[in-house]
Formats: structure tokens, C-alpha cells, sequence
């Protein structure tokens, strides 16, 4: 796993954190699109959550289209992009950096734009990604924001546990590729056209990143939502023929994504819950079929080898529905929007 890799060389991360700490911001925001928008929603939980200040999401269009003057002093901002090369997350760096903010990106290419523009660089090191998908970039953008709130506060409870995740990741990998193979979940998924995918909390990022492989991949009208969200009026969409996706850490937030998916279930969604150890001996929500995964993590991390079993599933669905999941149809590698 290149997630070991990433985490013995620390660098990046270490320069980054005591420029953060050095800078005292009142703020932090985060941006980016697509696949890394969802990496920058686990990294605003995380952070949010480690350093107990505001971090945001930021609005590119207010910098690329509307051309809004905002005031960047006194923060951070984190742009992640696989490519480094969106017009619209480099021009938000640019800006942001012109107008007082310290500025860090998280990229998979040095020699991208994005690379340049930012005060500090955090390298993905996940190698040439030739999949449309960027299913390794994603992990290893998960990574790399955990390592940066690691070294923004090391005494944080979860982070004693980052040295075992390249383990877990290869014992949770082995165990899902069996369950995805046997479990008939590829079946369920790839003989609809509409799937719903839940979670909350850390594994929000979860829930969306896998919608979205589902749709690029298999061109399955798939959403992600936080099951809080769920309750909020799309849990209507919950029927018969139309499976749900549910990502369920163990703990307090694992037994409330239960009873959002409970009410899928009761509806007639048939439901596949991917979890860690509570969903032993039985599924956490009654008829679901689940996947226990060896899920020796604190929640903050479960975000890496819980996605891992998502994308396995987009990617056994796109194969059974006769598609290249590397090479989708209509996508391009890198996508140019401002």
C-alpha cells in the first residue's frame, strides 16, 4: 500500500502544520471538485473536528464567475485536486494567497498549477493515475489530510492509530474482495438503475464519493446523503428495487446511521451495510446483509477501508453492465471548469 509510504515520509505535512500553527488562523477552508471535493468533506470533519475551529467549504464561483473581493486574511485555505490542474481551485488559491491567506494544496502532480500556487504542497505519491475514476488518488488524498491534522495535534486521541492503517487497509481489501464477489450486492446494484448510498458524519465523504463512482462508472442514477439527511424527505426515494449503500463505523455514530437506514429498509430498499465489527453476529439493521471488516481504527480513519469496498462495488457493477470503469464514457481525465 502507498498509504505506508505517505505516512514514513512526513514532511510535506510537517512543513504545512507549523506554518498553520505559526499562522494562528481564525479560519480554515477547504476546496475542491468532484472526487476531491469529497476528500475536502472528510477533511473538513476532520480538521473541524482535531483542531475545534470553523473550517468551510469555499464556493469557487464566487472567485471565477461572480468575482467577489473577500477578505482572506487570518486563514487557511486547503485545495485538493488530484490533477492540480482545475482553472477554478487554482484560481481560488491564487486569490486566496493575494489576499493574506496561507494556502496549502494537496496534489498528485508537483508540476501542476495548483503546486505552484500554493505557499506549501502535500504530495499525494499515489503514482501515474491512469483511471478516470481516481479511485487510489482518493485514498491517498484521505491520507494526506489525516497526516496534516496528526501533526496539527498529535495528542489527539485517533492519532496512535494512523501507523496501523496500511495494515488495516490490506486486511480489510482481502476480506472485502471475497464479500463483494459472493455477497450478491453486485446483482442488487447493477440490476437497477437508481441506488442510494448513506452515511454521516466522517463517512459522509464516504457516501458521496461512492455515489459518484456508481454514476461515472455504471451510469446508475446513485445519491449520497447523510442518513440525517436522509430522514429530511429523500428516504421517499427508499423502495423496493432500489438498494442502499450504507458505510457504518463502529460507535455512537454507527447505531444512528442505523436508524436512518432502518427506515430505507422498512420502505423496501434492500439494504447492504459495510461495517466494522458491531455488524457481527447480525446486521446491524434487521434483513440487511452486511460486511463485517476488520476495522481496527478509530472512526476518524474508517474512511479509508470503508471506501475501498464502495469502489470494488462500482467497479464489479461496471463490469457486469459491459463498461470500462477506467475509462468511462464521456469523462475525461482532467476536468477544466472555472
Amino acid at each position: 500500500m502507498r498509504a505506508a509510504a505517505q505516512l514514513q515520509d512526513a514532511g510535506a505535512a510537517i512543513g504545512a502544520a507549523e506554518a498553520i500553527r505559526a499562522a494562528e488562523p481564525r479560519w480554515l477552508s477547504m476546496v475542491g471538485r468532484g472526487t476531491s471535493d469529497h476528500a475536502a468533506t472528510y477533511g473538513r470533519y476532520l480538521l473541524e473536528a482535531t483542531l475545534g475551529r470553523p473550517v468551510a467549504m469555499a464556493a469557487p464561483s464566487l472567485t471565477t464567475v461572480y468575482a467577489v473581493r473577500q477578505d482572506w486574511q487570518d486563514g487557511v485555505v486547503i485545495a485538493v485536486s488530484q490533477s492540480g490542474r482545475g482553472p477554478d481551485v487554482v484560481e481560488v488559491v491564487e486569490a486566496a494567497r493575494a489576499g493574506g491567506a496561507l494556502t496549502i494544496a494537496i496534489t498528485n502532480d508537483l508540476a501542476a498549477p495548483l503546486a505552484s500556487a500554493a505557499h506549501h504542497v502535500i504530495p499525494c505519491r499515489s503514482g501515474d493515475e491512469q483511471s478516470v475514476a481516481a479511485t487510489k488518488t482518493y485514498v491517498a488524498e484521505l491520507v494526506c489530510l489525516a497526516s496534516l491534522a496528526a501533526e496539527l495535534q498529535p495528542r489527539a486521541p485517533w492519532t496512535e492509530a494512523l501507523g496501523r492503517l496500511p495494515t488495516v487497509l490490506d486486511r480489510c481489501l482481502e476480506r472485502a474482495i471475497g464479500w463483494v464477489a459472493s455477497s450478491g450486492v453486485v446483482n442488487a446494484v447493477a440490476g437497477t438503475d437508481r441506488c442510494l448510498a448513506a452515511s454521516r458524519g466522517f463517512n459522509l465523504a464516504t457516501a458521496l464519493e461512492v455515489a459518484l463512482k456508481l454514476k461515472e462508472t455504471s451510469g446508475i442514477f446513485a445519491e449520497g446523503y447523510s442518513t440525517a439527511d436522509l430522514m429530511h424527505g429523500p428516504v421517499a426515494l427508499a423502495a423496493p428495487g432500489i438498494p442502499l449503500l450504507a458505510f457504518r463505523p463502529d460507535g455512537p455514530m454507527g447505531r444512528r446511521i442505523d436508524d436512518g437506514v432502518g427506515h430505507a429498509a422498512a420502505a423496501g430498499s434492500s439494504v447492504w451495510v459495510v461495517g466494522g465489527r458491531e455488524v457481527e453476529p447480525r446486521a446491524s439493521v434487521e434483513g440487511a446483509a452486511a460486511l463485517a471488516l476488520p476495522l481496527d481504527l478509530p472512526e476518524e480513519l474508517s474512511p479509508m477501508p470503508l471506501v475501498l469496498v464502495g469502489q470494488l462495488i462500482a467497479e464489479a457493477v461496471a463490469v457486469r453492465r459491459g463498461r470500462d470503469p477506467d475509462a468511462p464514457e464521456g469523462l475525461r481525465k482532467v476536468t477544466m471548469t472555472r
